[in-house]
């Protein structure tokens, strides 16, 4: 049996995108698959532009009887928006979680909160950071500044271009694009660190190149680089205290760092602020957890418990 309509549909927009990393596409475009099949026997569905809060909130209802837990829904949820936004011409917008679940009673649930904190000491960042530059590393010190100071995830540090710099520099917000995990564009305020880091760039980038990528070069072969010299260094800048800090209360495993890790401590610096501002630490979540590209408030205790 050939190929449903829906799905041919959603193939064809996962072979044209290119938003987000590969293993994101791919593991969104199976949620994605799955999501169709279901609206296929269904409601017998065949049109991608045709998609209603009313069919992803059946797909909802189905994965929960079937006991799927919130964290792999949740991601169903990225998937199908993901998707929808590269549609021509949709028919129906889709609501956010919380709506959809107030519209159709439904339950998702919360994501359990890992135990421990990933984020670096300040002596870890600083030594990690003397140790790129004493070997020549621009690209780990200055992504780390990046991930650092203006919660990037690793892949979107490396795939900054001279245009989206120029932005920055200009304006003081720096523009998240196509390169997002979620491939939802957003904008970030330009740290002291990230300005000076776009400027030095800048003056050794041609228009139309990227900062970190020479010409050739595949975005995911940079990053793969910049993760192997974080695991073969590493343990040269870790502190008792950081890896306390970083200890799994479930196993009592200490986490390594990484730079995911650097964007635990921008996270934590940013709820700090905004709670000093006088803000509820649930409004000041909302703030911050829009910068680092998640539209959940509680993704952000995960990375500044309480």
């Amino acid at each position: 049996m050939g190929k449903s309509t829906v799905e041919v549909q959603i193939e064809k927009i996962f072979r044209h995108t290119r938003q987000g990393s590969y293993a994101t596409r791919d593991r969104y475009k199976d949620s994605c698959l799955m999501f169709a099949r279901f609206c296929l026997d269904r409601f017998k569905m065949q049109n991608v532009r045709n998609i209603h809060d009313k069919h992803v909130a059946a797909f909802i209802e189905e994965r929960l009887k079937q006991g799927i837990g919130a964290k792999t829904i949740k991601g169903d949820l990225s998937a199908l928006r993901y998707m929808h936004d590269q549609v021509q011409r949709p028919r129906y917008d889709l609501a956010n979680n919380q709506k959809l679940q107030e519209d159709y009673g439904l339950t998702i649930g919360t994501t359990h909160q890992v135990n421990g904190d990933r984020a670096w000491t300040t002596s870890e960042y600083d030594g990690m950071m003397q140790v790129a530059k004493e070997l020549g590393n621009s690209n780990v010190a200055d992504c780390m500044q990046l991930s650092r100071t203006m919660g990037l995830r690793i892949t979107e540090a490396a795939a900054v271009s001279r245009s989206q710099a120029e932005y920055a520099l200009r304006t003081g917000v720096y523009q998240v694009k196509g390169e997002a995990k979620n491939g939802k564009h957003r904008e970030v305020p330009l740290s002291a660190a990230g300005r000076l880091v776009l400027e030095r760039r800048m003056s050794v980038t041609s228009r139309g190149e990227r900062l970190f990528i020479r010409p050739g070069e595949k975005t995911h072969q940079v990053v793969n680089r910049m993760q192997k010299f974080l695991e073969h260094h590493r343990d040269k800048v870790l502190t008792e205290t950081g890896m306390q800090q970083r200890t799994d209360r479930r196993d009592g495993s200490s986490r390594s760092l990484t730079f995911h890790g650097l964007r635990y401590g921008y996270v934590q610096d940013r709820m700090g602020q905004e709670l000093a501002k006088g803000y509820s630490r649930d409004n000041a979540a909302l703030i911050v957890s829009r910068e680092v590209g998640h539209e959940r408030v509680d993704v952000i205790r995960i990375y500044s418990p309480d």
